[in-house]
């Protein structure tokens, strides 16, 4: 124990020495892919390179595919039975068919599958049954390594069941598995840690506590078992890692110790020679021989590189061993100290899987830039990382650093500082901003920004001494020195902000020159660069270009300026010049800042300035150097080389080993030996040029995706978008493209991983195009869109980075169909159409004569035609006229008799009929003769601005009542609020009348009309107007019913004038065909639109489109613009039916007014107080809750009200027993559809249209009440046996003296009750009801008991008669009763009614003797 102690105590002292050594000097720098960077685990347990140059990682969670950009993952299918998950990978292993072998811990073997790109448990292979156990045995264990041999048997060691093998035939289908048995041990079941199949066809076992086990040629294709030697020369039981390096040398690894057999002993089946590494290691994971010979080891304690294990073995006393583990603050040192698997990819880089850490990359050939920066506090170094500028001492070897905070003196030799003008604080602080460095004979002169000039010996032993302030100058914090130089002389020149100074070679100031006392353009000059040859100092300045200066005499002579010359290409881009630098062939190169790089070269003796834009894109050129085969280094924006004969141009950066991507203006500078120093944000770079090696291996491009029109057509991943299916883009037949998807694009990647982001790549597609298109740096995605139909071959290289072209570009078919339209067999239609149409053209020619004749003909026939129509036309207008004065003269006369005779009755119905009928005849003769009068053109509009909705809600009220009878569901939506709109209303009227009655005729009962208005647009703006359509401002009124509907053929027709559709359900009414046709022409009056929507079956939809405002209406069509409707009378003369007015009746008669208009309200006031006892009321409501107070003898209502309107209260009038008897005149302002109200069963006894005549309201008034009296006086003359001279109707006549016959039959029949009466009448008990309310003013009950009693009253004039016999007589039981019955209708008692008629008849009778 204290031994193995010792042996580990001086691993890690040994190791620490050449840790510290590897870490001061190193020249690999480590890169990592972990989590940050989208690892789907920290651990990464192994890594592969597939032979398609892709690079796997096996994680704790997952596996992940890299390109260099992205990585993919892919999670392996979870053991559902036992509940384990399969994503903890522990080996991975590329066979030699390509296949890719996963292992994972505890769920077995895993292979990847191309088509599916996905990976599949082995136990889903087709196996022998015999075999199916050894599959199950794989499925339930852990794989810890995996390999294959040259036959393609794949090898696999188990946890727990040892090493087994697959068989496979040359289809990729499984011959045979089996397992392998170590020989001699007594156990079956062993845990293999390792297992390697050699180039010779050697299977060495690696196992756990069993040592190292062979496996010598042999045949395995049928046996289930093989048996393994064991290899005694090895005494460790534990065998990590084995491993054949590429000279053929035989590696094995156990804990602590690598053994090695030479090529030549490998090949001998016994006795073979294994030498052990003289270096104890500790927790060895796995070991690889590079490219280079470094033999490197992974450990669970770090990293370890034997640089040549030849050289080891011969001295192992010189140590030549690195390790290499984690550095805080160092972001390229490797990141974990455990290292399960190293592998090196075709690219020359070193890939290491390592717990925590995950995925670290090393490349092996990296470029040698050192670096110089500042390190941590208590280390001796540059006092702030910001360079400035840069000289070399080449005598004493020291480097010379100017940065923000001082500057340094560098010795490479002894790598030690020393730090001049430095602020000493912790970290990164700045001081003095030290800008320019000279080194003279004797002196080194240091320029500073604002703080100064300061000289010091080369020696190095003194501090630097500032300058005082120059006499005549203004002090040093004013003054900004940017560089300076020496002429032959020794004089030193310095570039300032303050002009141009001059020194003497004793460091004395001699003279500056500036603006006010030379000829210099500008006082700001950046950088200074002295011709021996020509003595002649070129100066750069900030704003105005650069300058070639001479001075003679004291006298400073511009031998040349060059500065930016607008619209001159061989002018500067821009004047703010910086670096200079002369390189051997006399061409002086400058850069600018903001305008790249340019050229000053003497073409045909002539100075010429050279732009170099097109061939450096990099705008701030902040330093130059030239280097021994006269190419350019630039720093800017990263470090660039440049040839100026080959145009070529190569960039590094950070990735590179570069300090930063930010260089400095004129830091930069070259030593004698070559080698060249740039400056930067983040310290110093050094190198040799010839050292800075390319790159040397070409990337591999793969085309990795197909997108179709932006999606995926990976159907793994659930996108789907192309025709493609799901296959490897090297697979001849290549993809095919629809012609409804010719928007594509393809994805690719170039494999090398060195420096992916520095690639580029160029693609063309043959077909196409034949030129390569560069794409933009960082672009991998190539899109196509439009393209022809046909084939292509899309290829895509990539370049390094290094100027290394691919060897062979990927490329891919791609075959795009032709749309439907421009397929072989519609080009064959196309002929078919087009011979069609050749044999059509000549048959149309032929008949075109034949057509021309007969158009000729029938163009004759509709004139003939139309002359004939316009004569029938005319004459049946005419007609017309003739018609209106006979049927107006019948109409008269008939209202007349209506008035007198009464108000029921057969003969009444039937006078009511004949009236109904000649108004609709009448009115229809007007219709005709309105639609003449438009159709002619002699119809004027007179429209005036007016409120429309209160306007269409009457017209809808008055429908109310025949939709009721004929139980419709009718209803109307309209705005709640008041619109104002020019429109004519007699016109209007008629037009929504005309669609409400055609909606009514066409529903059948219990059907739907719907009545509704919206506004469109805004009503205080005009119309607008748009190809002929109104699109705004407008309203909008529709009627819809659920009726018959009309037919599709026959909608384009129905607005013909006399055209009527045939309604295709067979509804029974008919018209004339001119309603609608009168609506088209009264709506086009209005300039706006009239729409028809039908389906037969489900109903008709009109509607009518109404511009606002009034721009669309001519002067003439305007009149005087109205308040929303009143009470407008008319004109006392006016032409009206005539009306005699009957005699005013008593003025007890009571009559009640409903009118929500005051004015009109008072006007009926002060037309009916006079004669009759007046009361008023503002709505229905208020009226019906007056009724029963006041017992009106008539009720003068008018419809339209808020509330409970005119129709609903005359309906709830006459349907109530008490006040049924009552007669109510409707008041309406819509005359034209008075005649839809007529012979409705509202109840209403008569109908006058506003604006009315006073006359004759006072004589309907008047005759109704005088009609009302006559009726009830007759019936008190009869039922008192009166004689009577009254005029009644002989219907209520004849019905009045039938119900009191019968009542008078049954007098002493004391059941005779209402139900006896109604029966004998032969009538219904509510009809019945009715009209004895309406002759008598009395209920049934009262009725009879008034006969009964009246009756009484006469008998009790007998004076031989008891007043309880008459009671009996008249069939009341009860005296009681009859004495009270009796007292209430004449206010005495029976016993002195019959003292009273009895002495009047006594005393009659006296007189007459």
């Amino acid at each position: 124990m204290k031994i193995r102690l010792v042996l580990i105590i001086g691993f890690w002292g040994l190791n620490f020495v050449s840790y510290c050594w590897a870490q001061a000097g190193k020249g690999f720098r480590f890169e990592h892919i972990t989590v940050n960077e989208g690892l789907s685990h920290s651990d990464a347990m192994s890594v592969i390179q597939d032979q398609e140059s892709f690079v796997w990682v096996g994680t704790n969670n997952g596996i992940n595919r890299y390109d260099g950009y992205e990585l993919k993952k892919y999670d392996l299918p979870n053991d559902h039975l036992r509940g384990l998950s399969s994503n903890r990978i522990r080996a991975l292993h590329v066979a030699k068919d390509g296949t890719i072998w996963a292992g994972s811990e505890g769920t077995g073997l895993f292979f990847y599958d191309k088509l599916k790109d996905t990976f599949e448990a082995v136990k889903v292979l087709s196996v022998l049954a015999s075999d199916k156990v050894f599959l199950d045995m794989l499925s339930v264990t852990s794989v810890l390594a995996v390999s294959s041999d040259a036959d393609g048997r794949v090898w696999v060691a188990t946890q727990d069941f040892g090493v087994f093998f697959i068989d496979f035939e040359s289809a990729g289908k499984v011959r045979h598995v089996g397992q392998v048995r170590l020989h001699g041990f007594h156990q079956r079941d062993y845990g293999a840690l390792s297992v390697f199949s050699d180039k010779r066809g050697k299977v060495w076992i690696g196992t756990i506590g069993n040592g190292l086990w062979v496996i010598e040629n042999q045949n395995v294709k049928s046996a289930s078992i093989v048996q393994a030697n064991k290899v005694a020369q090895i005494s460790d039981v534990d065998i990590r890692s084995i491993y054949t390096d590429p000279k053929g040398i035989f590696w094995v690894a156990a804990d602590d110790v690598v053994y090695w057999v030479k090529s030549q002993q490998v090949n001998k089946t016994t006795d073979l020679v294994f030498e052990k590494l003289p270096h104890i290691f500790h927790g060895i994971q796995s070991l690889y021989m590079d490219s280079f010979s470094r033999l490197w080891v992974g450990t669970n304690f770090g990293l370890i590189k034997l640089e040549d294990p030849g050289s080891y073995l011969k001295k192992p006393e010189e140590l030549n061993l690195e390790t290499f583990l984690p550095v805080d603050g160092d972001a390229t040192s490797i990141n974990s100290g455990r290292v399960h698997q190293i592998m090196e990819d075709s690219f020359g880089n070193l890939w290491l899987a390592a717990s925590s850490g995950g995925l670290n990359k090393v490349h092996l050939r990296p470029k040698q830039f050192n670096q110089l920066q500042r390190r941590l506090p208590g280390d001796a170094s540059l006092p702030n990382n910001y360079v400035n500028a840069i000289s070399k001492d080449e005598v004493t070897g020291r480097i010379y650093i100017g940065t923000r905070n001082g500057f340094s003196a560098y010795d490479p030799k002894s790598k030690s500082y020393n730090n001049y003008l430095n602020r000493l604080a912790k970290g990164n602080v700045t001081g003095a901003d030290v800008s320019s460095f000279l080194i003279t004979k004797n002196k080194i002169w240091i320029g500073t920004r604002y703080r100064g000039m300061y000289q010091m010996d080369r020696s190095g032993n003194s501090a630097p001494e500032r300058y005082d302030n120059l006499s005549g100058h203004r002090p040093w914090n004013y003054i900004s020195i940017e560089g300076m130089a020496e002429d032959k002389t020794g004089r030193v020149w310095a570039a300032t902000y303050d002009g141009l100074m001059l020194f003497s070679a004793e460091g004395v100031h001699v003279k500056t020159y500036y603006t006010e006392n030379s000829k210099l353009p500008s006082n700001q000059l950046t950088f200074l660069l002295y011709d021996k040859e020509q003595d002649i100092i070129w100066a750069s300045t900030t704003n105005a270009g650069v300058l070639k200066l001479k001075e003679e005499n004291g006298v400073l002579r511009i031998l040349s300026h060059f500065k930016h010359e607008a619209g001159n290409e061989n002018s500067f881009k821009v004047n703010f010049a910086w670096p200079l630098l002369k390189d051997k062939n006399g061409t002086i190169w400058i850069g600018t800042i903001g305008g790249g790089l340019h050229a000053i070269e003497v073409v045909n003796g002539i100075e010429t300035v050279t732009r170099y834009d097109k061939w450096i894109a990099e705008n701030d050129i902040e330093s130059i150097l030239d280097d021994e085969k006269g190419n350019l280094w630039i720093g800017g924006a990263g470090l660039s080389k440049f040839s100026p004969v080959t145009k070529k141009l190569l960039r590094y950066d950070v990735s590179d080993g570069l300090q930063s991507n930010s260089f400095k203006v004129g830091s930069a500078f070259k030593s004698l030996d070559g080698t060249m120093y740039f400056g930067g944000t983040n310290g110093i770079n050094y190198f040799k040029p010839q050292n800075i090696l390319a790159n040397p291996f070409p990337p591999v491009v793969r085309i990795t995706r197909l997108r179709v029109l932006n999606k995926n057509s990976d159907a793994v991943s659930g996108e789907t978008g192309s025709s493609m299916i799901s296959r490897q883009f090297s697979d001849p037949e290549g993809v095919t493209i629809k012609a409804s998807e010719n928007d594509f694009s393809f994805e690719f990647v170039g494999l090398n991983y060195v420096n992916p982001q520095k690639q580029q790549y160029v693609y063309k597609l043959e077909g196409y195009s034949n030129d390569w298109v560069q794409l933009p740096p960082g672009q991998r995605v190539a899109s196509f869109a439009n393209l022809p139909a046909g084939e292509y071959t899309f290829m895509v290289k990539a370049n390094n980075g290094d100027g290394v072209w691919s060897l062979n570009p990927a490329s891919v078919q791609v075959i795009i169909l032709p749309p439907w339209y421009k397929t072989w067999w519609a080009y064959i239609g196309y002929t078919l159409i087009v011979a069609a149409a050749l044999i059509l053209y000549r048959r149309i020619t032929l008949s075109q004569a034949e057509l021309k004749n007969r158009i000729a003909l029938e163009k004759m026939h509709a004139e003939k035609e139309k002359e004939i129509a316009e004569v029938k036309i005319n004459f049946f207008t005419n007609v017309s006229h003739e018609f209106r004065t006979p049927l107006t003269l019948i109409l008269g006369p008939m209202e007349e008799f209506m008035a007198s005779i009464g108000e029921s009755g057969e003969l009444k119905e039937k006078v009511v009929m004949m009236h109904k009928q000649t108004r609709k005849l009448l009115d229809l003769i007007n219709q005709l003769l309105s639609f003449r009068k438009i159709e002619s053109g002699h119809a004027s509009l007179a429209a005036s601005r007016r409120e429309v909705i209160g306007f269409m809600k009457e017209i809808f009220l008055i429908f109310k009542v025949k939709a009721d009878e004929r139980n419709l569901d009718y209803s109307i939506n309209a705005p709640e609020r008041e619109v104002m709109m020019y429109f004519d209303s007699e016109k209007l009227e008629v037009i929504i009348t005309n669609l409400l009655s055609n909606a009514f005729k066409y529903t059948p009962e219990g059907g739907r009309i719907r009545l509704a208005s919206s506004v469109i647009g805004l009503e205080n703006l005009d119309a607008v107007w748009q190809d002929g359509k109104l699109t705004d401002n407008y309203l909008e009124i529709s009627v819809k019913d659920w009726g018959y509907g009309i037919r599709t053929e026959e909608l384009e027709k129905i607005f013909d004038p006399y055209y009527q559709a045939s309604n295709a359900t067979g509804s029974n009414f008919k018209g004339t065909g001119i309603g609608l046709a009168l609506v088209q022409q009264m709506v086009q009056s209005h300039s706006g639109e009239v729409e028809v929507q039908s389906a037969v079956g489900q109903g008709t939809t009109f509607t009518v489109k109404l511009p606002f405002g009034r721009k669309h209406l001519s002067a003439p069509d305007l009149r005087e613009d109205m308040m929303p409707e009143q009470y407008v009378q008319l004109p006392e003369n006016t032409d009206v039916i005539f009306y005699s007015e009957p005699a005013v009746v008593e003025k007890t008669a009571k009559l009640l007014i409903v009118e929500d208009n005051a004015d009109l309200r008072e006007y009926l006031r002060g037309l009916f107080e006079s004669d009759y006892e007046v009361f008023l009321s503002v709505d229905g409501s208020e009226a019906w809750t007056k009724i029963p107070e006041t017992q009106p003898d008539l009720i003068l209502s008018d419809v339209m009200m808020p509330g409970l309107n005119g129709l609903d209260l005359c309906k709830k009038i006459k349907q109530h027993p008490k006040t049924s008897h009552i007669p109510v005149i409707l008041l309406t302002a819509r005359a034209a559809a008075v005649q839809e109200l007529e012979g409705l069963e509202t109840g209403a006894d008569d109908y006058i249209a506003k604006p009315f005549n006073p006359k004759i309201l006072r004589a309907k008034v008047s005759t109704i009440l005088q009609s009302r009296n006559k009726l009830l006086e007759y019936y008190q003359r009869k039922i008192l046996l009166e004689p009577t001279e009254i005029t009644i109707p002989d219907e209520d006549k004849i019905f009045l003296e039938t119900a009191m016959k019968i009542v008078e039959d049954n007098l002493t029949n004391s059941e005779f009750k209402v139900q006896s009466l109604v029966t004998a009448m032969g009538m219904s008990q509510s009809v019945f009801y009715r009209r004895v309310k309406n002759i008598t003013g009395q209920s049934v009950i009262e009725f009879i008991k008034d006969i009964r009693l009246k009756r009484a009253a006469q008998l009790l004039t007998n004076e031989h008669a008891r007043v309880s016999e008459i009671a009996l007589m008249v069939g009341i039981e009860d005296p009681k009763n009859f004495r009270i019955s009796f007292q209430k209708l004449y206010n005495m008692s029976p016993s002195q009614y019959a003292k009273a008629h009895r002495g009047e008849l006594m005393a009659e009778a006296t007189t007459g003797l």
